[in-house]
């Protein structure tokens, strides 16, 4: 009989992905709860990029992000913020691997970029979307790695 590691390609595949499945289900939900919330269905701002914009586009928004550029921005903005702290959450609970965590935290953001780049249909420029993106990504590795480590591996030690 063989086990099954963290490690392995398929585990790591599969983890992967439902976590990638949550991240952007939290993320639709609080955008169109904010949405609902600012009652942002129509876009506020250049009118180049409101032909870009419908409700459906607000995780993947990269045109306008952070305070004072509208109400999509600031969806845009809190979406970003809420999701990569609830992946705090995801990563402690399905990955359980301190020296896993950090990776699957960079990986999803990775693939927010690639998947905002694909959605939008062009290369993210917007300063605070990169700011946000960085910082929570840095914030999230450490943190899951952290929650793993003192709520996961210690507890097993203790045993």
């Amino acid at each position: 009989m063989t086990t099954v590691h963290d490690g392995e390609t398929r585990t790591v595949i599969r983890k992967l992905a439902i976590l990638l499945v949550l991240y952007y289900l939290i993320q639709y939900a609080v955008s169109l709860i904010l949405a609902a919330a600012l009652n942002a269905w129509d876009y506020d701002g250049d009118s180049d990029k409101g032909d870009r914009y419908n409700g459906g586009m607000l995780p993947f928004w990269h045109f306008d992000c952070g305070f004072g550029e509208g109400d999509v921005a600031l969806i845009s903005w809190l979406s970003i913020v809420i999701s990569q702290m609830a992946l705090c959450l995801l990563i402690f609970k399905l990955v359980q691997s301190t020296t896993h965590a950090w990776d699957y935290s960079f990986t999803l953001s990775f693939l927010h970029f690639c998947l905002s780049s694909a959605a939008c249909r062009a290369f993210p420029v917007n300063w605070v979307w990169w700011v946000t993106l960085g910082i929570c990504t840095i914030i999230v590795a450490c943190a899951s790695e952290l929650m793993c480590y003192f709520l996961h591996d210690l507890k097993d030690i203790e045993k």
